[in-house]
């Protein structure tokens, strides 16, 4: 099982946003649960697995929008 993290928007000037997730065997499963948790009114929606998300730390903590 993977977890997919589900975006989506229903206008093209909306941003993608993060609607939730579903776990599933493979991509196919993954979008039909995500159809169905989901919805279908999406103009756009994409799957995001979790093992393809990377992230960007930084390497000193510091607030955002605070200058030093």
């Amino acid at each position: 099982m993977e977890r997919y993290f589900v975006f989506a928007r229903t206008e093209y000037d909306e941003p993608l946003e993060h609607r939730g997730d579903v776990e599933a065997e493979g991509a196919e499963e993954a979008k039909k649960l995500a159809l169905e948790e989901y919805g279908k009114e999406w103009l756009e929606m994409s799957l995001v697995p979790l093992g393809q998300v990377y992230r960007a730390e930084r390497e000193k903590e510091t607030e955002v929008g605070v200058k030093e």
